[in-house]
């Protein structure tokens, strides 16, 4: 099946949410309305269409090339692009036919895959790089680090251990009878706990550099320990 959502650049550093999005032509012919029925519709809301985004479109061309005229004045048929805003207002005016209502249903999980994607492939070059950048650096300069200024250190930190451990703060904290607020987390682990850790800051370092929200990160790394623990009793079995 062709994919209903598109996107002009595999260049990560253009690449965005924003980017990806759908057409008219996609649009008539998974809804069954005819194109010039969509398209008249597009320019009829076009003004509102403007106001989420601008409303970008191309030229239909043949396999050789040459745009494709549609009427004997030899107007090349238009394509419009619509991004994931603008879908959500235009899609309803279609009605809610079972087409309609279908399309709807694909075209939100399409958008849902390819931003998952682009996280995923801005992540993977993240981790590529060398690691020049220690964690306290990556949270400091995060585009989240505002919403909660130094706390995120501790917040960050004790995700990873309770993570990297299967325990909650306090729990690891009662490991040592003589905890003191200047002792960190980390002094308490084992080798084995540590080595987690040090996997999981990996990842956190990576996504906090390509951008990822807290509840992002939070999954990835829960994810992450949950895939190492079905790899171990596989093998164990």
């Amino acid at each position: 099946m062709n994919s209903i959502v598109l996107f002009d650049s595999l260049d990560l550093s253009k690449a965005s949410n924003e980017d990806f999005y759908t057409t008219t032509e996609i649009i008539a012919e998974r809804t069954g309305n005819s194109y010039d029925s969509v398209s008249r519709l597009v320019r009829r809301y076009k003004e509102k269409l403007e106001e989420i985004a601008p409303l970008n479109f191309h030229f239909e061309k043949r396999s050789d090339g040459f745009e494709v005229r549609v009427n004997n004045r030899g107007n090349s048929r238009k394509i419009y692009h619509l991004n994931e805003q603008q879908t959500l207002f235009f899609i309803p005016l279609l009605g809610n036919t079972p087409a309609v209502v279908q399309f709807k249903f694909e075209l939100a999980k399409a958008f849902v895959t390819m931003r998952n994607e682009l996280q995923a492939r801005q992540i993977a070059r993240e981790v590529e790089k060398p690691q020049g950048k220690t964690l306290h650096q990556a949270i400091s300069e995060w585009g989240h680090f505002p919403r909660h200024g130094n706390m995120w250190h501790t917040i960050i930190r004790t995700l990873l251990a309770s993570t990297a451990t299967g325990l909650t703060k306090n729990q690891i904290q009662a490991r040592d009878d003589d905890w003191r607020k200047e002792k960190t987390l980390l002094d308490l682990l084992t080798l084995e706990e540590m080595e987690r850790y040090k996997l999981l800051e990996s990842i956190v370092i990576a996504m906090i550099m390509a951008g990822s929200d807290y509840d992002p990160i939070k999954q990835a790394i829960r994810n992450s320990i949950a895939t190492k623990k079905a790899e171990t009793t596989t093998e164990t079995a």
